[in-house]
């Protein structure tokens, strides 16, 4: 602001004006707030943890890549193979209702167990080197093996006894094999064993 002139006593003298208040300053000039040292050291942890997280995932995905995992199926080009074949053969075997004499049924037994029996020669004539790879594949195909003995074994005794019921094989704990023949995948499953084969009462295995 300008400045004023006054009178005292006869002398004449000059005054500055007030100051502007406030002054014009940026803002972003303004010292940031103090952050109290327990803070920072919060911060700090937190960013240590989220980058060890981060290297932990990245080493899980480029070995869940690149590396066999025992139990596992998950080769990607052997799992879309299996998915694929076991929608067909799954739709076949639905298509073949278990009903009528017990020749009828144990005919049917056997048209379903041509269906699987042709679903893991296709596998295995396709994905021969992956399954070679994959280790539990091998075990999961023979399993397939397995149950299509153990079905053709239930066709013959319909044929002396109706009421015979299908005995399916157990692995080493004595859980029936389709329970593993279901969890061996890493992620989705690709190919769930139908109740139509496992039990082809009429009666969910997860009702069981």
């Amino acid at each position: 602001m300008e400045g004023y002139r006054a009178c005292h006593d006869g002398a004449v003298f000059e005054s500055p004006g007030p100051r502007g208040y406030p002054p014009p300053r940026n803002t972003w000039q303004f010292p940031p707030p103090l952050v109290p040292r327990r803070w920072k050291w919060a911060a700090v942890l937190a960013g240590l943890l989220g980058l060890t997280a981060g290297v932990a995932m990245t080493t899980l995905v480029v070995v869940v890549g690149n590396d066999d995992f025992p139990g596992v199926i998950d080769d990607a080009s052997l799992t879309d193979t299996v998915a694929s074949q076991c929608e067909l053969m799954t739709r076949t075997v639905l298509s073949m209702p278990l009903d009528g004499t017990p020749e009828r049924r144990a005919d049917t037994i056997r048209d379903q167990n041509r269906a699987v029996t042709l679903m893991v020669r296709q596998i295995r004539a396709e994905r021969a080197e992956e399954i070679r790879a994959d280790r539990p594949a091998e075990e999961w195909l023979r399993d397939w093996d397995r149950l299509v003995d153990a079905r053709a074994e239930w066709a013959r005794e319909l044929l002396s006894d109706p009421n015979a019921s299908l005995e399916l094989p157990v692995d080493g704990d004595g859980d029936d094999i389709t329970e593993r023949m279901d969890d061996v995948w890493a992620a989705e499953s690709a190919c769930e064993v139908p109740d139509a084969i496992a039990s082809p009462g009429g009666e969910s295995r997860s009702d069981a």
